[in-house]
């Protein structure tokens, strides 16, 4: 009896200590959104941060949160230009709200990949401001959708217009929060089961 008290000791014992890492989390929009990914862009030689809804996962999101550090550049607003910029070389129709005396700005468009099903619509809105430190941050809210069928485009276009004010103005009084400067592989901290999103259900 003894001995097999003994083993019983000796097997919690050496039993391995599960630790909870809990992520950093914001709320935007009275939405929680937990830290998924955090690395260095070698485009850009800054961190960026990429926060998702509970059980959303890189390939299906549906709604992100993600700061970026640009170390290097030093003007907001003539980095939202350079965006516009590329985005009108792809045919992305886009704009810009620069603020001079804040020495920020803003810009949102929305982006479509039809190459394949389920075609991917996304509407995005970056705010770019100085950092404190060097360079200049950006916050970026993303908002995407997968649909079947090429002519729920313009219900979802139109969708974006009536709603694209409201959330410039979150965007705009939502503070960027601090950078996370840990590298984190994407779902190495949470491991939830991936909400295949629904189509164009549930628009608010």
């Amino acid at each position: 009896m003894k001995r097999i008290i003994i083993s019983l000791v000796l097997i919690i014992i050496t039993l391995p200590v599960l630790a909870i890492t809990v992520m950093p989390s914001l709320k935007f929009n009275n939405v929680k959104y937990s830290l998924y990914y955090s690395s260095k862009s070698p485009e850009t030689g800054g961190f960026i941060n990429e926060y998702y809804k509970f059980g959303e996962t890189y390939e299906n999101w549906t709604e992100l949160i993600a700061v970026h550090h640009y170390p290097n550049e030093y003007s907001p607003i003539d980095l939202a230009k350079s965006m516009s910029a590329q985005l009108n070389s792809m045919n992305f129709p886009n704009t810009v709200m620069a603020n001079d005396n804040a020495n920020s700005a803003i810009i949102d468009f929305m982006l479509i990949d039809s190459a394949k099903i389920p075609i991917i619509v996304e509407f995005n809105i970056f705010k770019y401001e100085k950092n404190s430190t060097c360079g200049t941050s950006a916050i970026q809210y993303a908002r995407r959708y997968f649909i079947s069928d090429l002519t729920e485009i313009e219900k979802l276009r139109n969708f974006f217009r009536k709603k694209r004010e409201k959330y410039i103005n979150k965007i705009t009084s939502f503070k960027i929060p601090e950078l996370i400067t840990d590298k984190i592989e994407r779902g190495e901290y949470i491991k939830n089961e991936g909400i295949i999103p629904e189509n164009i259900k549930g628009l608010d």
